[in-house]
């Protein structure tokens, strides 16, 4: 009897605190423009981030897949400043991605080349041109992504960790993206919705780094068919980065490619 009664005693304990729990947490309700606004508008409200990346590429016609890893420096562009941003790959090559927001460059220290190109015309942050709210340009209009993309959830809506999956579909045709999925961080996204949808409570919070750029990874397949993801860790969000970082000055016996514009 005495053992019965213990047993009956553990089970109503348990019976009783997760009464307590399920009250305790209550559903949130979230919606596409939930996921949206939490991507759009903390990025937005950067200043600058830095993050580590990887990226894995592969190639439809052949199936080669080839990978890399690096660290990302990007300052999102303003009213009067262009976008920035600087690609620092460690392996299985070293190489130098780096654009100022005028001029871009790729430097392969062991071909000795660097191809130097003018940029200016994707990256105007006034928009002026042709090209100024073309998809092709993600870093440069991903503060308002749902404005050059058709927006919806994928199927499934949300990854194994429960991060929300958003599918992009370019309103006008491209020849660089045909489809982009982005992987939003549902811990930012609760975040917002749970402080009232106020973006700047979240952003600024010192314990959630993370949650001022909730991009955890992005996927872009082209019109061949070839798929290039990139996963974004150890996050940095105004860190006060020095424009300085954003231009490359060539090294002494370098080759220097100009390509044409384009425009």
């Amino acid at each position: 009897m005495k053992r019965f009664c213990a047993v009956a005693a553990v089970m109503l304990l348990v019976l009783v605190t997760g009464s307590v729990e399920a009250q305790a947490i209550q559903p949130v309700n979230v919606g596409l423009n939930d996921v949206i606004a939490t991507m759009e508008k903390s990025y937005s409200s950067l200043t600058d981030v830095t993050a580590d990346f990887f990226q894995r590429s592969t190639l439809a016609a052949s199936r080669r897949e080839m990978r890399a890893d690096g660290q990302m420096f990007l300052k999102p562009p303003t009213s009067s400043t262009p976008l920035m941003f600087r690609f620092d790959y460690f392996r299985p090559l070293t190489q130098e991605i780096v654009c100022n927001g005028r001029t871009m460059w790729m430097y392969m220290p062991e071909n000795r080349q660097v191809i130097q190109s003018d940029v200016s015309f994707f990256f105007n942050p006034f928009g002026a041109g042709q090209y100024g709210n073309q998809p092709v340009n993600f870093l440069q209009g991903l503060g308002r992504f749902s404005k050059d993309f058709l927006t919806a959830f994928s199927s499934p809506m949300q990854d194994v960790a429960g991060n929300y999956v958003l599918e992009l579909t370019p309103r006008r045709s491209s020849v660089i993206i045909r489809k982009m999925y982005l992987v939003i961080n549902r811990d930012a996204v609760l975040a917002y919705v749970t402080n009232n949808r106020d973006i700047s409570r979240i952003i600024n919070d010192p314990r959630v780094p993370e949650f001022a750029f909730p991009l955890l990874s992005s996927t872009v397949i082209d019109p061949q068919g070839n798929t290039t993801i990139m996963e974004f860790s150890n996050v940095r969000a105004n860190v006060r980065l020095m424009d300085s970082m954003f231009n490359f000055d060539v090294p002494a016996g370098v080759n220097v490619v100009r390509p044409p514009t384009g425009r």
